[in-house]
């Protein structure tokens, strides 16, 4: 049996909080020293104001070689798609955006960019997983 405990490490990049009113912010860069796998992942929770082609919040998964200047990730360099996702419409919201990162970089993050008058806010969230470590277990 494997053991995924020692193989596998979450880390919060952006945590739990009601976004709202054109707020834009990078989660916490996340180093990937050490690790050969990184699943991001962005969620979106139940909609508090109305999404539309006015009020929209754009994901982007991010990378950087020194956790300080982080840049949007080529769409190359994902698995499972695009780097920008866009949620203009309230049937999008309540969802899970995943990407496994295969790019070179040394720390990666995700953002969420908020578009619009949104006054009650809608739940966020992002981690990443980290994984397949050179030499287990997994700090």
């Amino acid at each position: 049996m494997r053991d995924l405990y020692h193989s596998y490490r979450e880390t919060t990049v952006v945590t739990p909080q009601l976004v709202s009113n054109d707020a834009t912010g990078n989660g916490t860069g996340t180093d990937l020293l050490g690790v050969t796998g990184c699943l991001m992942v962005a969620k979106i929770g139940a909609v508090g104001d109305l999404f539309n082609g006015s009020n929209y919040v754009t994901i982007k998964f991010l990378e950087s070689a020194n956790n300080v200047v982080f840049s949007a990730i080529d769409d190359d360099d994902l698995i499972g798609g695009n780097n920008t996702v866009v949620i203009d419409a309230n049937n999008e919201a309540n969802c899970v955006h995943q990407r496994s990162y295969v790019g070179s970089a040394r720390y990666v993050t995700i953002s969420f960019d908020v578009t619009g008058t949104m006054a009650n806010g809608t739940p966020m969230e992002a981690h990443v997983v980290k994984g397949l470590p050179l030499h287990a277990p997994i700090a």
